[in-house]
């Protein structure tokens, strides 16, 4: 019995079959937990969710901003991004069931027995854990509400940047899931960066990768996070573990084993 955490699928169905071939997955005793994106510019959207939503036992997952985008979409609100290939999926039969899913999906999943907190893009710096896990319950009940559709279009935004000026349920909605699915670099005052998504030896001072500003608060878990494919797994400490190795842009997809942080890789599929 083992637990694994999976980076960034984006669609890449034949990528994530060969992960589970790799580690013998077994739907029975093991358990899958996706660091976010699982759709969106991979080959095979649809095949992935068919698999999840026929796995739903043995596999849970935190939201990434594709997923959130695609929520959007399905619900009417948004138009799938110009490289999303999303149709067969928004057209399918499983649209529905896949669409209650992600609603129960949150944010964040705390692993306390694996030292673990999985997050798809990190953990603002101004947060410690539980203060993270307490604020996010606000969008966990929004999206799992009759309303959702409505406290969906209002995520989008790149304001408040800074959790002091979120004064309002919408905004500190909005900050929540901007910090928690969008984040890379942040301001020396802890605002959030939305310009930059170069790897950090093409950014300048005064950025910093939100894991490496000086007055983050200590979080008592490893952060394990995908997103930042740019990053290419270039942070693996004791405090935090980079998963996003770049499938879909033909890097590989990877996967870590909670017991004792065994990494798996394999090479994007065609």
């Amino acid at each position: 019995m083992a637990t694994y955490v999976v980076g960034d699928v984006q669609g890449c169905f034949k990528s994530l079959r060969a992960l589970l071939n790799a580690i013998a997955f077994d739907s029975q005793s093991d358990h899958l937990i996706f660091a976010g994106d699982l759709i969106a510019r991979g080959e095979d959207s649809l095949g992935v969710i068919d698999w999840v939503l026929s796995h739903q036992s043995a596999v849970s997952a935190v939201l990434g901003n594709h997923d959130l985008h695609f929520l959007a979409v399905a619900a009417g609100l948004r138009r799938p991004k110009t490289k999303d290939r999303t149709d067969a999926l928004l057209t399918s039969s499983i649209l529905d069931d896949c669409v209650a899913w992600y609603r129960q999906c949150p944010l964040a999943i705390d692993r306390p027995d694996e030292h673990a907190l999985i997050v798809h893009a990190g953990v603002w710096p101004g947060f410690d854990r539980l203060k993270l896990l307490e604020a996010l319950d606000l969008v966990h009940e929004r999206l799992t509400s009759a309303d959702w559709i409505a406290a969906l279009d209002t995520m989008y935004g790149n304001s408040p940047a800074h959790w002091d000026q979120a004064d309002s349920e919408d905004a500190k909605s909005r900050f929540l899931i901007n910090a928690c699915t969008r984040m890379r670099y942040v301001e020396p005052d802890l605002s959030l960066d939305f310009e930059h998504k170069e790897a950090p030896e093409y950014v300048a001072h005064p950025l910093r990768p939100w894991m490496d500003h000086p007055a983050r608060l200590a979080i008592d878990r490893q952060v394990i996070f995908g997103h930042w494919a740019t990053l290419n797994g270039r942070r693996r400490t004791q405090a935090v573990l980079a998963l996003d190795t770049g499938c879909v842009w033909g890097g590989q997809l990877t996967a870590v084993r909670l017991d004792d942080r065994h990494l798996i890789e394999v090479p994007h599929v065609i």
